[in-house]
């Protein structure tokens, strides 16, 4: 396989691509459209900012008083509802060096990402509880997926070797099978 270099011209222009400056224009333009309603899927109404300012202040103050607004992330996710499930992959992960704990986070935090896709609204996932029936919590959208997804990584169903259960690698991916992954998401 031969690759070609590029031209100075085009790297000019995927330079320009990625600049803040190309995004910030495209946007502007994407924007402009929106207003002047000629989108196919967007429309943006201004006449409504002031009450939607208003709405986002308010929710805002009665959620969270101290303004200290918590990051959305998958990582909060995981500490959904209370249980130490950080705690636990901590302790799971004792012994390892920082660097391989980082991998397994990074590896655990990318497979979660990608595969949420959105549940809808009718899946869920019940984690388990005491064992006793009606014990476990349940769990829907993102939070249950990105529960659920913790759950299979920290069982190993994303690695090939039982050794290290605790990663993602390529012959994992590639040789998880559909039936593992819709058990994992009790997917019935």
């Amino acid at each position: 396989m031969t690759f070609e270099l590029l031209s100075p011209e085009d790297s000019a222009a995927i330079a320009y691509l990625r600049s803040p400056t190309a995004i910030r224009d495209r946007c502007g333009q994407l924007f402009e459209l929106a207003c002047a309603d000629k989108l196919r899927y967007f429309r943006c109404d201004l006449s409504q900012l002031d009450r939607v300012a208003e709405y986002v202040i308010h929710v805002t103050r009665e959620s969270y008083p101290d303004l200290n607004v918590p990051f959305h992330s998958r990582w909060r996710h995981f500490e959904v509802g209370g249980p130490s499930r950080l705690a636990d992959l901590e302790a799971k992960l004792d012994g390892l060096t920082p660097l391989q704990k980082a991998q397994a986070k990074f590896d655990l935090v990318i497979v979660s990402v990608l595969l949420d896709a959105g549940a809808g609204d009718r899946w869920q996932y019940v984690e388990s509880g005491t064992g006793e029936p009606g014990s476990g919590d349940v769990w829907r959208r993102s939070e249950g997926l990105a529960i659920a997804s913790f759950h299979a990584f920290c069982q190993g169903i994303f690695s090939s070797d039982p050794n290290q259960p605790l990663q993602a690698d390529a012959i994992g991916l590639q040789t998880l099978t559909e039936d593992a992954l819709r058990n994992a998401f009790q997917v019935s």
